[in-house]
């Protein structure tokens, strides 16, 4: 059935997918462009939030709107485009219409990673609640003959800390993020497999290193992706991307074991990427 907030859903998921990527729009603004009433506007967004097809900002202040502003995601993009090709098939017959889909919505997770107690939760939330924290974890090949593992480490770190600094440096309030990095064990067994997979589900963001397509740090990539984690994958010059399977993930290539970045915004990249993680976790103290 092609119900109100059906409709409504659909035209705000319109308007988000006509912003350029990773633009966060005011709600005001976005109701003004749907020429809908904030109550119409709070119960679309919230369908497209748990739907996974947008991200949004709650804050105080923000009445008669339930958020701050708001974003679309890549599953956003994707079921937009998908509503527009099931509108254009349907012409000339007698659809109903095509609706949002529920089935786009994101797993949300039901156990929990084999071995996975009590205080590992506890561990993740308490990551979560920082909002004056950025948790960053590094997982890669330990030994590579396409970079230098220290130097690798050292210049991943240092690259997070210039982004957050630079970040701080634009914030307004007076308490600046922290940058907490960390690198994910080595090897796998059931208790070293518990510390990876917490350190990877209480983090902010996480970068993978796949130049060697090394199978671990590809399953480490994807409890990342299968947790919701920003995924950062980056890559020797020269080297292939990973398997299909990820393939649609954006990537960094690199020289010299991560001294520079190809990409000439690859700084402003990282700053944005930074911002919408701290985002996610809500608003900073």
């Amino acid at each position: 059935m092609d119900t109100e907030i059906d409709r409504d859903s659909q035209r705000i998921l319109g308007i988000l997918a006509s912003k350029p990527r990773d633009q966060y729009v005011p709600a005001a603004e976005l109701a003004s462009e749907a020429k809908l009433p904030p109550e119409r506007i709070n119960d679309a967004v919230a369908l497209l939030v748990d739907s996974g097809h947008v991200e949004w900002t709650q804050v105080l202040g923000t009445a008669p709107f339930d958020f701050g502003d708001v974003s679309i995601t890549s599953r956003g993009r994707y079921e937009h485009q998908r509503l527009a090709a099931a509108s254009s098939a349907a012409q000339g017959a007698k659809p109903e219409g095509p609706t949002i889909s529920k089935q786009a919505k994101p797993p949300i997770p039901e156990g929990s990673p084999f071995g996975f107690t009590d205080l590992d939760w506890e561990e993740v939330a308490r990551h979560k609640a920082r909002v004056d924290r950025l948790y960053v974890v590094l997982g890669h090949q330990f030994a590579s003959t396409f970079y230098d593992s220290d130097m690798l480490r050292h210049n991943v770190k240092e690259m997070f800390a210039k982004a957050v600094e630079h970040h701080n440096s634009k914030r307004r309030t007076t308490t600046p993020i922290e940058l907490k990095f960390s690198l994910l064990a080595a090897g796998y067994g059931e208790h070293l497999f518990n510390e990876i997979a917490r350190g990877i589900i209480g983090s902010d963001i996480a970068v993978f290193e796949t130049s060697d397509l090394n199978a671990n740090v590809m399953l480490e990539m994807g409890v990342a992706l299968t947790w919701g984690v920003r995924v950062l994958p980056i890559k020797a010059e020269g080297r292939p991307t990973p398997p299909s399977d990820v393939s649609g993930q954006t990537w960094a290539d690199y020289r010299n074991s991560a001294a520079e970045f190809q990409d000439p915004d690859h700084r402003d990249k990282l700053v944005a990427m930074i911002e919408r993680a701290l985002r996610k976790k809500g608003p900073a103290v």
